[in-house]
């Protein structure tokens, strides 16, 4: 069962539209200063978290989908970045599977956040219709904490690969053969 805090439409749709008026009122403030690289710069910045955004539901999980997009909102101590390259949908099988993990990560370290740091998370998504990756790798400081359990299910595994008070980083993957 998914602990995680959902938002109703309208907390998505105010969250997006300041997020939106934020972006247009830099772009504007760097055309009035004449800075039309650094204007241009983010248009281009803002078109590539659309096409990632698109790129994002071409996943097919839903619950995850609606996670990875709301993340920021929900924990702004986190700063997000995601990157895609996902051909395929995915065995929908897998979306509550992959959307609690992430969730319960993010839970496990987030109230050990220091806030006077900078926190980076970076998701990797890959998914074809041979393989399935999210890269999770977040940087910051926290109060130290026991590793994270390992995911035991049928056919969702993951690999930790560093866990310390400034750097986690980890693979969640389909298994092979599934």
């Amino acid at each position: 069962m998914s602990k995680h805090q959902s938002l109703n439409v309208n907390e998505v749709l105010r969250f997006a539209n300041h997020d939106f008026m934020n972006q247009l009122q830099l772009i504007k403030m760097n055309l009035d200063l004449g800075r039309l690289e650094e204007a241009k710069n983010a248009v281009e910045q803002t078109a590539e978290q659309c096409k990632t955004f698109f790129s994002i539901n071409k996943m097919g999980l839903p619950k995850t989908i609606d996670w990875i997009h709301t993340l920021e909102w929900r924990y702004p101590s986190i700063h997000v970045k995601v990157e895609t390259n996902i051909d395929e949908k995915i065995n929908q099988e897998a979306d509550i599977v992959v959307c609690d993990y992430l969730e319960g990560a993010i839970l496990h370290i987030y109230e050990a956040l220091d806030p006077f740091v900078d926190q980076q998370l970076s998701l990797q998504i890959y998914a074809s219709n041979q393989q399935f990756e999210i890269e999770f790798h977040l940087i910051g400081h926290w109060s130290q904490k026991e590793h994270y359990h390992i995911l035991k299910h049928p056919f969702i595994m993951n690999e930790e690969i560093s866990f310390t008070q400034n750097e986690w980083h980890m693979i969640i993957t389909k298994r092979e053969g599934i």
